[in-house]
């Protein structure tokens, strides 16, 4: 069974969060920048959402773009903008963090092979302030944090968790000793946070080269970019940076290298930093042609003169929609001849909803996902208490489910086959 919902709604764009930070605004003409496209998810389709990372050449981001600035093409033809908004600021994320305790972290470079320790700046625990610090900047009522230590072996990981507590007391418990097994750890990372339905990145710090994994830098990338995870990776000390850099550029992560333990702070500093340059754009695709699944994607911005566009990505439609647009083919004669009737009572669903908002402020659906769905609809909106209301295209109300707070999820699978108008 396939259902369609016609969603109508209107979009109301997120603030800009940049007055939290020490840069503020959009780009200049002397600035230079550049675009990443990170994922592709078109479950929603025809409305499709690209997350995206925006920042300067210097690692600050990019704040204050909104629908306006944005600019899409898919195959070529421009599309729709329906919203941009800062990812950090409303969506989850989900952070897997692999932090090396071998042997090495008990000393600095060379003070290690030397026999000459001091615990008290010793990398472990410098490693391990800064990444309570680093978690601690987070939204601990949406985001999670797994922990993956390890030195020869990968350590029992801490699974995502939201507790801040106890992934600090698993942070402390690491102690620096044995070999070195980097890309097993890695390899366990993107296994904790895979399946997550956020924003999924892998934060990995190692000062040594792998002598102990089964599993290759290969292995890792081909892994991550399948679940499109990004790896931010820090090399301290006498690390193999090629290896590390190599798997950064073709995860679409970053590498950051320093000598000193000491400036582990700053880093994860600069990694949360550009966290939030990521962003979440929807549009609406003009091409519903089911001998077209796979699409070019082409994201820019437009601002003071300054044009950046990032490096097309391609997406490929979910098998529900190409089989709910297979559907639509094979109904398209009865759909011209009845759709002076469907197009008229569209027409006055909207009026009635805009007329409805106005007099009674009703909140507003944001997303809902998947679309077209076999059962099971995730549906977020603005903060609401009161019904969901689902009517088929003939008008008649099909369910109503009282709803709270700013998300639900609605199964549909009792419902007969065909297109469906919602609204809160």
């Amino acid at each position: 069974m396939r259902i369609s919902l016609l969603l109508i709604f209107l979009i109301a764009l997120c603030p800009s969060f940049a007055q939290n930070y020490k840069v503020k605004g959009g780009l200049s003409s002397v600035d230079t920048a550049e675009l990443t496209i990170l994922n592709i998810y078109p479950d929603s389709f025809p409305n499709v959402s690209v997350v995206f990372r925006a920042e300067r050449r210097t690692g600050e981001p990019v704040w204050g773009l909104t629908k306006e600035k944005m600019k899409v093409k898919e195959n070529g033809t421009i599309c729709t903008v329906v919203s941009v908004a800062p990812i950090s600021e409303h969506k989850p994320i989900s952070l897997g963090i692999v932090i090396d305790h071998s042997g090495s972290m008990s000393a600095e470079g060379m003070q290690y092979f030397l026999g000459v320790t001091n615990g008290v700046d010793a990398p472990i625990n410098n490693a391990k302030k800064a990444v309570k610090k680093f978690v601690a900047g987070f939204n601990s009522t949406k985001d999670k944090v797994c922990i993956v230590g390890f030195s020869d072996t990968v350590d029992k990981p801490l699974p995502l968790s939201q507790d801040v507590s106890l992934i600090n007391a698993v942070v402390d418990s690491m102690h620096a000793e044995n070999s070195t097994a980097l890309y097993d750890a890695m390899m366990e990372g993107i296994a904790q946070i895979t399946g997550e339905g956020s924003l999924r990145v892998l934060i990995v710090l190692t000062d040594g080269m792998d002598n102990s994994s089964r599993s290759l830098p290969d292995d890792v990338i081909q892994r991550a970019r399948k679940e499109d995870i990004p790896i931010y990776i820090i090399g301290l000390g006498i690390v193999n940076s090629d290896t590390l850099q190599y798997i950064a550029n073709n995860t679409r992560g970053q590498y950051f290298y320093t000598r000193s333990s000491s400036s582990l702070s700053d880093i994860y500093a600069l990694i949360s930093k550009r966290l939030q340059a990521y962003y979440d754009l929807v549009y609406t695709s003009g091409n519903i042609s089911m001998a077209d699944p796979t699409r070019v994607v082409e994201l820019s911005f437009d601002v003071d003169s300054l044009y950046i566009s990032a490096k097309p990505d391609t997406m490929q439609l979910p098998a529900e929609v190409i089989a709910h647009m297979q559907q639509k083919e094979k109904q398209k004669e009865y759909m011209l001849y009845g759709g002076g009737a469907v197009a008229a009572l569209a027409g006055l669903g909207v009026l009635l909803f805009f007329f409805v908002r106005r007099k009674k402020e009703k909140p507003v659906i944001l997303k809902l996902y998947p679309n077209p769905s076999t059962g099971l609809v995730n549906v977020e909106y603005e903060p609401a208490e009161g019904s969901l209301l689902v009517c088929d295209i003939s008008g008649y109300l099909a369910l109503e489910q009282p709803v709270s707070g700013e998300k639900t999820q609605v199964d549909l699978s009792h419902l007969a086959d065909g297109e469906y108008i919602t609204w809160l």
